[in-house]
């Protein structure tokens, strides 16, 4: 496997050995935690003892606004149970079609590269989720300027200086997300407006919300801020997987083999239906291990507002824990070979005994990814169509290095491909 660079360089050895590591950083305890068990603790048992890091909170809201990954305590609490039903699996469901439909036009544009001619496989991969999660939020809103909002929105800067990270210091090319983009203004109200007609896309689903407590909704500035939240977060998660899932089937043809065999038989060349996944089973195991090998949030940092004890360790009220999916996927304590790049390590009866809290590609807990349901289907639709089409090669002789920390794991310099077109083969006849 490739070596990874930035923060995840320093995941030395020890990590990946013992299951809880304690470090001093600036003079502040930080615990590593890869115990299960532990991490069960922080993200759901005691979870309201570990809040994220205001420093990493401070970072999301001059780039986001004021969204879910910004906000802590009740605030956050108000915003999560609003949003939680507005992207749940039943709506996510009615995307569906349109997200395959946006899979095979961007098919068509990838065979008109000519043969053999490299490509970055980010770029279009980025471009095709930015349109879907922009019909996600808008439907069939006819204003070209919404597509390009989200699009712009996806490419929110992914590079921080201190200044992000430090209070009453402002960058001077920070990101102003309020009034940014005054096309979100637009969608809101109408969305308001009663006289507007129907309708079923995020946007109003969020504007709409009530919370089940008070009654109470968002107001549009919250609305705004969690548009652009949402929009960014689940472009990018789901950009990254579908980017290491690309580079992982190239490398190992066995099971690009497999994959393809699965998919003539069950698809025979059409985009999938819902009903589809569950016969999809060996697609589904290889975009789990990919998120394992390569998981989109590498790294989860808390603080300790008050002293606990996390596997038989005193952890002190101010103590950073982090939480390390980079380092729990790949410990040696954990998983078997977990350098290998393995599908059916999630088999049912390989998963059986496996801990819940061994595998966080989404995190877990409250704090669990909230577009998760709409990642995994954008993930599937677009592996789906797209491996049906095409063999993506990856080109030799590149230093691909995985790169990230409280944001995403992309490959530092990207990852040039080829696409070579795939004749499907039908299913036999019955």
């Amino acid at each position: 496997m490739v070596a990874p660079s930035n923060s995840l360089a320093a995941c030395d050895a020890e990590l990946f050995e013992e299951l809880v590591v304690e470090r001093r950083y600036l003079g502040r305890p930080v615990f590593v935690i890869s115990d299960p068990d532990g991490i069960k603790r922080v993200l759901l048992d005691n979870f309201d003892n570990y809040t994220g890091l205001p420093p990493v909170r401070r970072m999301f809201g001059r780039l986001l606004g004021a969204g879910l990954l910004a906000l802590e305590g009740e605030d956050w609490r108000r915003h999560r149970r609003l949003l939680n039903a507005t992207l749940d699996a039943r709506s996510i469901v009615a995307d569906m079609a349109a997200t395959a439909s946006l899979t095979e036009h961007a098919a068509l544009r990838l065979a008109a590269v000519p043969p053999g001619e490299p490509f970055k496989i980010g770029p279009p991969m980025q471009s095709l989720l930015a349109e879907s999660v922009r019909h996600v939020f808008a439907g069939d809103d006819p204003d070209d300027g919404v597509g390009k909002t989200i699009n712009a929105i996806s490419h929110l800067p992914g590079r921080f200086h201190l200044r992000d990270f430090l209070p009453g210091l402002p960058r001077l090319d920070r990101w102003q997300s309020r009034g940014a983009f005054p096309i979100l203004d637009r969608l809101i109200a109408e969305r308001r407006d009663p006289a507007h007609g129907g309708g079923s896309d995020l946007v109003r689903r969020m504007v709409e919300a009530r919370d089940r407590r008070t009654g109470a909704r968002l107001d549009d500035g919250e609305v705004y801020d969690e548009i652009v939240s949402l929009a960014h977060g689940s472009t990018m998660t789901t950009l990254r997987a579908l980017t290491w899932f690309w580079y992982l089937l190239a490398l190992h043809p066995s099971a690009e083999s497999t994959l393809h065999a699965e998919l003539d038989e069950v698809l025979g060349g059409r985009a999938p239906a819902a009903t589809d996944f569950a016969r999809l089973r060996y697609l589904g195991r290889a975009i789990d291990e990919a998120m394992r090998l390569y998981p989109p949030i590498p790294i989860m940092l808390r603080l300790a507002v008050a002293d606990d004890e996390l596997c038989g360790r005193r952890v002190p009220r101010g103590a950073i824990v982090a939480v390390l999916p980079w380092v729990l996927h790949r410990h040696r304590k954990l998983w078997d070979e977990p350098e290998r790049f393995d599908p059916d390590r999630f088999l049912a009866e390989r998963s059986v005994s496996r801990h819940r809290y061994a595998y966080l590609p989404f995190s877990a807990g409250p704090r669990v990814c909230i577009g998760e349901s709409l990642a995994a289907m954008q993930t599937r639709v677009v592996a789906a169509i797209l491996a049906q089409r095409f063999r993506f090669r990856v080109v030799p002789g590149q230093a691909i290095e995985p790169t990230g920390g409280v944001v995403t794991l992309r490959p530092r310099r990207g990852i040039w491909m080829t696409a070579e077109p795939r004749r499907v083969t039908p299913p036999p006849l019955s």
